[in-house]
């Protein structure tokens, strides 16, 4: 099977933390940054995916 045959599946969004889950009292690192962290990491990845994936990109 060639690259151009192998699909590739995209990225999957990170879950986001309940509101239960953030104690509010500022730790570092808060549930919430690195939330923020990994939703910047996967925006990244989806943009390289649909780059190479470009008629997939369009799929619903």
């Amino acid at each position: 099977m060639s690259t151009s045959e192998t699909k590739s599946l995209p990225p999957q969004p990170p879950r986001k933390p309940e509101p239960h889950e953030c104690c509010g009292t500022g730790c570092i690192p808060c549930v919430m940054d690195i939330y923020e962290e990994e939703l910047w990491e996967y925006e990244r990845s989806l943009k390289q995916w649909q780059a190479v994936n470009p008629t997939e990109s369009n799929a619903p």
